[in-house]
């Protein structure tokens, strides 16, 4: 997000496109990822609703347990590709 926002202040700058044009494209960009993580969610649930997790969860409490004993920076990489992935806005 932050790089999309960099962008348009440079063609916003250069004269390129006016403020009110940058604005609604920001709006524009915006709604279009709120759409894909609302697309993704309900694809998320879809899945899981497939998934009978009583009987997953258990099974992946050893593979959770190896890995955060394995490495204890586990929950700080964790976070940190969440983050990345979320485009830095956590």
């Amino acid at each position: 997000m932050q790089t999309d926002r960099r962008i348009l202040l440079h063609l916003v700058a250069l004269g390129r496109i006016s403020p009110a044009e940058a604005e609604r494209l920001l709006t524009v960009w915006n709604q279009g990822r709120e759409d894909l993580w609302a697309l993704s969610g309900a694809v998320l649930i879809a899945c899981l609703a497939l998934i009978r997790l009583p009987e997953l969860l258990p099974r992946l409490a050893p593979i959770a347990h190896s890995l955060w004993a394995g490495n204890p920076n586990f929950l700080r990489h964790a976070l940190s590709l969440f983050t990345h992935l979320l485009g830095g806005l956590v």
